[in-house]
């Protein structure tokens, strides 16, 4: 993405942020048409920064490029929505909904069901804890499937799912599961059968399978481009971090705006969402792939739908917090330190292991003091 278009995409976002501060603040008063003229200005914003972006062709050939085009900007309609409902009021952003069905509008009977409070595994335990959710684990990760294309890395964002779960189970009370269902119901029988079902469907169709840790023709997984490349390293970060808070948000948003989980809108987000991660991870992993190659002169890369993703996950999680309210979802609630520490950790070793890579590594030297990358020694040879 040209540095003109990123500009515009950053003041974008910051006159969101603006919005949100001044129609959030107890102190600042605003009217109901100043929201809704500050709402319009932040939508024309964002379609103003998208034109800015340069038009591809998409990296798929089996499907015409205007099917893509027509989802994209469905997507930046969806963003466009997003955007304005963060400049109203509470109750005047969940009123909008009844428009489209009046029984929405409406609060909704805050959820009880905490799975964790009786985790005998008996028949009739399990049965009463495959409802409805274990149904949306299965269809979410047979799609997930479709947009990932790669197993290993589908497979350890499931078992990050149920350690986010476990880790605001405070802020949400329903992420509290019994052992056997965060481990046989979700693990192993929903997610790992709708991955495996989605990844069939990929090599029945020989569909691109993608490679997110470079372990193509690696002898071990020491020898994977994700420990030795920084490019792949932070791709497979920025994926998991976005999956992750994708994950969160599909959860609170629709509570936020009081949309029941079985409600069809919320079907129709999820479709955006498919096709828009389509594209988006389509573009990442060429990105990541191509880095450094002579491939790289030969494929144009941009960053439209990235953008335009990041846009969608920023806007859902800014609705999540702006509407915390009465929504059921206890996002003012402290995480306790034996839950942020150990992320905290994390997040400071994965940080250091990429500046590492990004910075330090290509400088490696062997015992008798040669660098071991080849074109940083010929590199410094012509500088001499």
């Amino acid at each position: 993405m040209e540095y003109g278009s990123q500009v515009l995409f950053l003041l974008t976002i910051a006159y969101i942020l603006r919005g949100i501060y001044y129609t959030s603040a107890s102190f600042v008063t605003t009217t109901q048409e100043h929201n809704i003229k500050a709402g319009l200005v932040g939508v024309a914003l964002v379609f103003i920064a998208q034109s800015s972006l340069k038009p591809y062709k998409s990296p798929f050939r089996r499907v015409r490029d205007a099917f893509w085009r027509v989802w994209s900007r469905i997507g930046l309609l969806y963003i466009g929505l997003m955007v304005f409902l963060l400049f109203q009021r509470a109750e005047d952003a969940r009123f909008l909904f009844s428009y489209i069905d009046p029984n929405l509008g409406k609060e909704l009977a805050i959820r009880t069901e905490i799975y964790d409070r009786n985790c005998e595994l008996s028949y009739e335990n399990v049965m009463k804890l495959t409802d409805f959710y274990f149904i949306a684990h299965f269809l979410n990760w047979f799609f997930a499937a479709l947009i990932v294309r790669d197993s290993l890395m589908l497979h350890i964002w499931s078992v990050l799912d149920e350690v986010i779960e476990l880790s605001l189970k405070n802020i949400r009370p329903n992420f509290s599961e019994c052992w056997w269902d965060s481990l046989f119901l979700d693990i192993i029988i929903a997610n790992t059968l709708g991955i495996i079902i989605g990844m069939w469907l990929i090599r029945l169709t020989n569909t691109l399978e993608y490679d997110w840790f470079g372990r193509k023709e690696a002898k071990s997984c020491k020898d994977w481009k994700c420990w030795t490349q920084h490019r792949y390293y932070q791709g497979i970060t920025l994926l998991l971090v976005f999956v992750s808070l994708n994950f969160v948000t599909g959860f609170t948003v629709s509570n936020s705006l009081w949309i029941p989980p079985s409600h069809w809108v919320l079907i129709v987000r999820l479709l955006i969402w498919l096709f828009q991660g389509v594209l988006g991870f389509r573009e990442g992993y060429d990105d990541i792939v191509t880095w450094g190659t002579a491939e790289r002169g030969k494929v144009i890369i941009l960053a439209q739908h990235r953008w335009q993703a990041w846009l969608m996950l920023f806007c859902e999680t800014m609705l999540s917090w702006k509407f915390r309210e009465r929504a059921g979802n206890n996002l003012d609630a402290i995480v306790p330190p034996y839950v942020v520490l150990p992320w905290l950790l994390v997040f400071v070793c994965g940080t250091l292991y990429y500046v590492y890579l990004r910075f330090i590594y290509k400088y490696r030297l062997y015992k008798d003091g040669r660098l071991m990358d080849v074109s940083v020694a010929l590199e410094q040879k012509k500088q001499k």
